[in-house]
This record gives structure tokens, C-alpha cells and sequence, in this order.
């Protein structure tokens, strides 16, 4: 318990302050709702999904230097409405982005997943807004060797 030196020390000092980190330490309050790191999709419920191929040729024309998406996973995040506290679900998706050997990267994640998700809303419309993306990992082709960049220009087809 409390004295009150220790509630008067602490209008100068840290002491009340670190008590309270403390406290929330105990509890196991991080003060992330809970999320480590990037956003993990290999959750043991998480089903298997396909990203539309409709959508697949909107971002690949969009984005020329995307060869392919691949989802990796979703989660799935329960919220209530205020006004008459029926569930709301929303989605977030995650993807690989395959990119070809001449364009290479051009952006961040960030500036993929945001791009990619206005894409989503274009291409489904406002009906769709619960779901969100977010970009995974990156994934480049492999360096052609010196012998398959000769075979290529000299071999036969």
C-alpha cells in the first residue's frame, strides 16, 4: 500500500510513474492491442483463401512490374457497432508480391498495401470496405546464371 510521501514524491519524481509501468507490465497490457510485430497470418483457424483473379489483372496492369499475388493467410477482427452493438467483422489480407526480373520493386510495402487496397475499393466498390491488405513479403526471381543467359540468346527453341 501507498503512503503519502510516496503519492507527494511522485509530482517531482518518477516513482509513481514507474509503478504504474510496472503494474501494466504485470498485466501484460503492451500497448499495441496485443500485436508483436508485423502481423502474423498462420493462426491455427485461418482458412485457406484466393485472391480474385479479376482483381489480380486490375493490380497486375496497374502496377506493371507485379508478375503475380498470392495470399498467405487473413485474420479476421470482431468489432461491435456503437449505435446498436451488432458484430462488425473486418479482414485483413495477407499477401506475396511476385515481382518480374526487368521492373524490379519500385515502392515500400506500405506504399503496396495502401495501393493495393485502393485498387480492391475501385475494382469491388464501397460495399467492400472491411477488408484491408497488407503486403507480407516480396519475392524476386532468382538470378538468371551466366550459362542460362547464353543458352537463352544461342541455344535452339
Amino acid at each position: 500500500m501507498e503512503n503519502e510521501n510516496d503519492l507527494d514524491y511522485g509530482i517531482f519524481g518518477q516513482p509513481i510513474v514507474s509503478r504504474i509501468v510496472e503494474r501494466l507490465g504485470e498485466i501484460g497490457y503492451t500497448g499495441r492491442s496485443g500485436v508483436e510485430g508485423e502481423p502474423g497470418f498462420d493462426s491455427l483457424n485461418n482458412e485457406e483463401i484466393v485472391i480474385p483473379e479479376r482483381f489480380k489483372d486490375v493490380v497486375i496492369k496497374m502496377c506493371p512490374e507485379i508478375k503475380d499475388i498470392v495470399s498467405v493467410g487473413y485474420r479476421e477482427q470482431h468489432m461491435y457497432n456503437p449505435t446498436d452493438f451488432s458484430p462488425v467483422y473486418k479482414y485483413l489480407v495477407g499477401i506475396d508480391i511476385y515481382f518480374d526480373d526487368y521492373n524490379g520493386m519500385k515502392k515500400s510495402k506500405t506504399e503496396y498495401g495502401t495501393e493495393i487496397g485502393d485498387y480492391f475499393r475501385m475494382t469491388y466498390g464501397s460495399e467492400m470496405e472491411f477488408v484491408s491488405f497488407h503486403v507480407q513479403s516480396f519475392i524476386f526471381p532468382p538470378e538468371k546464371s551466366n550459362r542460362e543467359k547464353f543458352l537463352e540468346l544461342f541455344g535452339k527453341d
